[in-house]
């Protein structure tokens, strides 16, 4: 086998193996804090321990584990930090649903109605895939309001709040609220109401902390 093949044969594994260990994450396999060994992810996944490395750099970057002295764990927020990090966000996502609604542009606002039904369709019973479509709503406004350095600085807020995301979804009572807010944000962008939607957006992250605020943290999980 050529050097070329080798390669390409590595960026599948080190894909499959990150996109493994990202579901084992989000979907509390592995808990916040827990150390993971390359070794013992090795065996779970059946590869070899190089496409393992590789799989948690990509997701150091994102956020999503941390490398300490004795190795990579999950990563792990404290409710102060998370307030904080809501509080960055709560701004810069008013000011994309503000821009998307400048921008009105019909195929994105067709994709963010589909995203927004898909998100009240989403099994409550899963808050990994409440969590997921409820991100993907987000990344169309992102992407509606064509500014590409605001659409990354929020993934990137995203990406670090992958976790608690999922913790968030595990209400009921919240869920119903999402879809509620969704619909509002949706609606202004759609009527291409700049003001509305800055103010529906910022609600809407308001909300969230304050729901974050009533909640507790248990091992690094909001409760």
């Amino acid at each position: 086998m050529c050097a070329e093949e080798n390669n390409e044969k590595s960026v599948k594994y080190s894909d499959m193996v990150y996109e493994m260990l990202k579901n084992d994450i989000l979907g509390r396999r592995f808990e916040p804090k827990d150390k993971l060994s390359e070794t013992t992810l090795a065996k779970l996944y059946n590869v070899s321990r190089t496409p393992v490395r590789e799989a948690l750099h990509k997701l150091e970057k994102e956020g999503l584990v941390v490398k300490l002295s004795d190795g990579y764990h999950v990563s792990f927020l404290t409710k102060e930090q998370i307030l904080k990090i809501f509080e960055v966000r709560a701004v810069l996502e008013a000011l994309a649903a503000e821009k998307a609604a400048e921008n009105r542009d019909p195929a994105m606002l067709s994709k963010l109605r589909e995203a927004a039904e898909n998100f009240k369709k989403a099994d409550r019973s899963n808050p990994l895939a409440l969590a997921q479509a409820n991100s993907y709503f987000h990344d169309i406004i992102a992407d509606m309001s064509g500014n590409e350095y605001l659409r990354d600085i929020l993934k990137d807020l995203r990406n670090k709040l992958a976790i608690v995301r999922v913790d968030l979804f595990a209400s009921s009572n919240r869920v119903e609220q999402e879809i509620e807010e969704h619909w509002r944000i949706y609606e202004a962008i759609e009527k291409g109401d700049p003001k509305e939607a800055h103010d529906a957006a910022l609600k809407h992250q308001m909300n969230l902390i304050e729901f974050i605020k009533s909640k507790r943290m248990v091992g690094g999980i909001l409760v």
